[in-house]
């Protein structure tokens, strides 16, 4: 990594917060500010400062679900250069590198933070083929034209389904971009995956589910990152096949 221009400091004060809660002192230019974790406008703002915090972590969610799923494309008989993917939530590029690094040749990212594109641009140079910053629920003319025209055969989504950060509907609108038959990956924290409440991920994603959408290939518990405490994190990958639409009635 080049040389930084900030500091981070781990505060004491945070034994058993939530992921939501989580925050850091950033210090940078004589300054030191609060940052949560999940402020993504002030994490991509600042160059390379979001890998960074993820490798002090120790996240390993970009590698763990790119593997994951070339390697069911590997073993089900396809060419990984004929992947055409579609990224939500691609954040800074994370796991756009680590598909690319896999021989992944198209990709285009979106996200609704457009920090994230710069992010992006600027770590990852070259990775994404083009990167939309949209709101799902209320797509530009263009980028519509791109989802019904580009002929995506795969969707992955990194740890943006879990907790919502990506509504139902909105994720609804990408995975029916993708034709049926197409790869799909994602990750969710394994508490949620195996939750049964009304408040679970399959209670906020029913087309998990539905055997006429989606189909799963394999599922991998892994730990995905450390809290800032010191706690493991948990999540599972989910690797599958679109089979139809997820409906939007």
């Amino acid at each position: 990594m080049k040389d930084l221009d900030f500091e981070v400091r781990i505060p004491e004060e945070i034994n058993n917060l939530v992921i939501q809660e989580e925050f850091f002192w950033l210090s940078q230019n004589g300054k030191e500010r609060k940052v949560k974790l999940h402020d993504y406008q002030e994490l991509y703002s600042v160059p390379h400062l979001y890998e960074y915090i993820m490798g002090k972590l120790q996240e390993k969610s970009h590698s763990v679900l790119s593997s994951l799923l070339i390697n069911q494309v590997i073993q089900n008989g396809g060419n990984v250069e004929d992947l055409v993917v579609l990224e939500v939530g691609a954040g800074s590029g994370m796991v756009g590198k680590a598909l690319t690094d896999l021989g992944v040749k198209s990709i285009t990212g979106m996200d609704i933070v457009p920090e994230a594109a710069e992010a992006a641009k600027r770590e990852y140079p070259g990775v994404y083929e083009n990167y939309y910053i949209e709101d799902l629920t209320n797509l530009s003319e263009a980028t519509r034209e791109t989802l019904s025209t580009r002929g995506f055969n795969c969707i992955v989504c990194g740890s943006a389904l879990g907790f919502n950060h990506i509504p139902a509907q909105a994720w609804a609108k990408a995975f029916n971009a993708i034709a049926p038959n197409s790869w799909v990956a994602f990750n969710v924290q394994k508490e949620r995956w195996e939750d049964k409440s009304e408040t679970s991920f399959l209670a906020w994603h029913p087309w998990v589910g539905e055997k006429n959408v989606f189909e799963i290939a394999q599922t991998h518990d892994y730990q995905h990152r450390f809290y800032l405490d010191g706690r493991s994190l948990y999540y599972v990958a989910i690797i599958g096949k679109k089979l139809g639409n997820i409906s939007q009635s």
